[in-house]
């Protein structure tokens, strides 16, 4: 699950949902792999794609860009 369209799309689906583990039970994977797929993503591309917080996850301004 680490390749980079899988990443993507599962970027898009959390911010769809603005949640890791809505969008780790769309995809049926567990949510410590979407969140490490996104990092993954935000390394590579040297950018934060989403800010999170305890309660919330929306997208940074990198990521809405």
């Amino acid at each position: 699950m680490t390749d980079r369209l899988d990443a993507i799309n599962l970027f898009i689906r959390v911010a769809r949902t603005r949640s890791f583990s809505v969008a780790a039970r769309e995809r049926g994977v567990s949510q410590p792999t979407v969140s490490r797929a996104i990092a993954g993503l935000e390394k590579e591309l040297g950018v934060a794609l989403l800010a999170r917080t305890p309660r919330a996850v929306a997208l940074s301004e990198g990521g809405a860009d």
